[in-house]
């Protein structure tokens, strides 16, 4: 039991909270799930980065004439390019918009991996909670049935009534039914947890827990990561629109072949080149479409201010429960404490023939289940723990 009081206590003050996470955890499916998004991720910025390159054209076509004689044979090929090189600051806006893109990607993905192994993680905590309510419960039915014996042997002497024997003998059957349902429950978090890992969980490495102080709480905040890229992204859209209003310079060039078979065989080729400046002159539209843009820029500022006061809400939360279940565990400390002294004592008694073993026995569950407390009240620290883990980068 030292030792597992050791292991978890571990989790609480070994490294920091935001120590990489192991996605070895996670079931192949989950795993490649995360992989398949981060290379569409990959993919579509890679695309979205060269996005305001034209592509060339090219065209080739092969045409009969039955209206004159002799049929009229054309064949007619081109290849063609119009590309703008200047767009009033845009094309610098779509790549820098390419760029945060594909960081808001990240953080999305990195978000959603993070979620995945949080859910791992306190499945497992789930786990050692119901297996350490399941062995203090085993210790108190212990204790259930000892009173029992104790109160039918009071009973058969007459210095008890039925109704204490009674309501023992209902105290030990509400234990033990608490106990099966503790078990069922178990059952479920079993079926939960190899949904999302193909692991045991007795084996499974937890990540070190620490509480971190709030600055580099939000430093690290990947909610926050992910709500700047938005942020910049919706400004690089702005100033995309606003450009797009302004004068634009293209380069355009084309080649083209014509070969006509008809009496006798006439080709024809030439090329085009040269560079344009366009600009729309009025768009009934172009004030509301810049404003609209301001006012989703603006809108992400408010959700970001927003995301901050509510991730600091939550380490605060956060911080005070841990406060509380800190102080739950000196209380189990302490009457550890007074049940190691009554069963020192009880022991020595029971060697004068003051006490029976059932005495003995019975101080000795009680102090286990005390030392029990201590490791829930622990567990229960680290899925705290794991709410500020979940919104943590790597």
């Amino acid at each position: 039991m030292k030792n597992v009081f050791k292991v978890l206590f571990s989790l609480f003050i070994a490294i920091n909270i935001y120590a990489d996470g192991n996605n070895e955890v996670l079931s192949k499916t989950k795993k490649d799930i995360i992989k398949n998004e981060q290379m569409q991720n990959i993919k579509s910025s890679d695309i979205l980065e060269f996005d305001w390159i034209n592509p060339i054209n090219a065209s080739l076509s092969h045409t009969k004439s039955d209206r004159t004689s002799p049929k009229q044979t054309t064949d007619n090929f081109s290849i063609s390019l119009n590309q703008p090189i200047f767009k009033s600051g845009g094309i610098y806006y779509a790549i820098q918009y390419a760029k945060v893109n594909r960081e808001y990607l990240q953080f999305a993905t990195s978000l959603k991996e993070k979620s995945m192994l949080t859910n791992v993680y306190l499945a497992i905590l789930n786990l050692k909670s119901i297996d350490l309510k399941i062995k203090k419960q085993r210790f108190l039915i212990e204790n259930a049935k000892i009173d029992i014996a104790r109160k039918k042997e009071q009973y058969l002497s007459g210095v008890i009534d039925s109704s204490f024997l009674d309501n023992a003998i209902l105290k030990k059957n509400s234990l033990e039914i608490s106990l099966l349902d503790m078990i069922s429950s178990k059952i479920d978090m079993l079926k939960n947890f190899k949904t999302l890992s193909s692991m045991d969980y007795k084996k499974v490495e937890l990540p070190c827990l620490d509480l971190i102080n709030l600055t580099t709480f939000l430093k690290n905040n990947l909610v926050l990561k992910d709500q700047i890229s938005n942020q910049k992204q919706l400004n690089y859209l702005k100033k995309m629109r606003i450009s797009s209003y302004f004068p634009t310079i293209s380069l355009f060039a084309s080649y083209n072949s014509n070969r006509t078979d008809y009496i006798k065989v006439n080709k024809d080729s030439y090329k085009q080149y040269g560079i344009s400046i366009s600009m729309p002159i009025f768009d009934i539209n172009r004030k509301k479409n810049i404003e609209l843009q301001e006012l989703k820029y603006l809108k992400s500022k408010l959700d970001l201010k927003d995301k901050k006061k509510s991730e600091m809400e939550l380490y605060d939360s956060i911080v005070k429960k841990v406060k509380i279940y800190k102080r739950k565990i000196k209380l189990a400390k302490k009457q550890e404490k007074l049940y190691k002294s009554l069963l020192e004592t009880t022991k020595d008694l029971f060697k004068g023939g003051e006490k029976t073993i059932s005495d003995v026995d019975t101080m000795r569950n009680s102090l286990e289940n005390t030392k029990i407390d201590k490791y829930i009240y622990q567990n229960d620290i680290n899925i705290l723990l794991l709410g500020l883990y979940e919104h943590l980068q790597k």
